[in-house]
Parts: structure tokens; C-alpha cells; sequence
């Protein structure tokens, strides 16, 4: 089985139990109704790992199931995913990632990236945002939650073997 499927297909499995997680657990801990989102820290340190296609196809395929449980049009994460996944991986080979302040910055950015297809998304189509348009202090929340967290989950999924760089001579 190739490399990159098994990673597209652990990273897909690995983001639905955050997904998973995020809606029932981490609701618990929401501020405004605003929880960390996991999936997306997961999507983006798989895309650093292995590039823009493994991060694409993760993050379209963990969005159409956001989509299915969420009451956002069908594609709107799906869209939001890919397109983070996508940018994350062209960063891949090129990002040395330390243990602590290159994981906030990323989920930072990941987070802002975030809000702005969603809110253009939501201005383009009509469709009623969670407050990423004007960005009020929702956002911000959650940025502050994918900041605390990324250190620590970054440093988890880095014992994980299958999430594990490939040298460019072994691929």
C-alpha cells in the first residue's frame, strides 16, 4: 500500500475522532461556544509532514464529514479544509518546525486563514456566519484555543510512525 494513501487514510481517521471529539467532549470547555479545533491542527501538521496532496485529500475528505454533521451547506468545510490542507502542504520541506513557537504561529495563522474563506465564503453565498466575517471575539477565542493547544498536540502526533516525514532519497 502506497505511503501517502495510508497517511491520507490515518490522517482522515485521526481527524474524524477530533471532529468527534470537538462536538461532544471540548464542548464542555467552549467559550461563546467557541471550542479549539483539533482537526484543523491535525490537518495542518499532517500537510507540513507530507505536502499539499496528502493535505488536500485529508482535509476535503474529513470536511465533507463536518458537512454531514453540521447544519452548514454541504461543501463549506469541505471547501475550508482543502483549501487550508492545500497552502499547509505547500509550506512542506520548507518550515522547520520546533517544539513550541512554530506550532502556535501556525495554528495562528491556520486559524485566521480560516476565518477569511470562511467569512468571503459567507459573504459570497449568503450564508449566515459564526461571527468570522466581522471578525468579532469569536475568532479570537479561537485562536487563543489552537494556540494553546498546538504544542502539545503537534509534539503527540510526532510519535506517531505513520506522520513521520519521508526523506527525499527513500520516497
Amino acid at each position: 500500500m502506497n505511503r501517502d494513501f495510508r497517511t491520507t487514510i490515518s490522517t482522515v481517521i485521526a481527524m474524524a475522532i477530533c471532529i468527534l471529539l470537538q462536538s461532544t467532549i471540548l464542548g464542555r470547555v467552549a467559550i461563546r461556544g467557541v471550542r479549539p479545533d483539533i482537526a484543523m491542527l491535525v490537518l495542518v501538521f499532517v500537510s507540513l509532514r507530507r505536502g499539499p496532496m496528502v493535505g488536500q485529500l485529508s482535509g476535503f475528505a474529513t470536511g465533507f464529514l463536518e458537512d454531514l454533521m453540521n447544519v452548514s451547506p454541504l461543501g463549506f468545510h469541505s471547501l475550508l479544509r482543502t483549501v487550508i490542507g492545500y497552502l499547509s502542504g505547500l509550506l512542506s520541506g520548507n518550515v522547520f518546525i520546533d517544539p513550541f513557537l512554530m506550532p502556535i504561529i501556525l495554528a495562528v495563522v491556520a486559524t485566521l486563514l480560516k476565518g477569511i474563506i470562511s467569512g468571503i465564503v459567507s459573504a459570497l453565498f449568503g450564508i449566515e456566519s459564526s461571527g468570522f466575517i466581522t471578525f468579532t471575539g469569536r475568532i479570537w477565542i479561537e485562536v487563543g484555543y489552537n494556540g494553546i493547544v498546538a504544542p502539545f498536540l503537534f509534539a503527540l502526533l510526532n510519535l506517531f510512525k505513520v506522520f513521520k516525514r519521508i526523506d527525499k532519497e527513500g520516497a
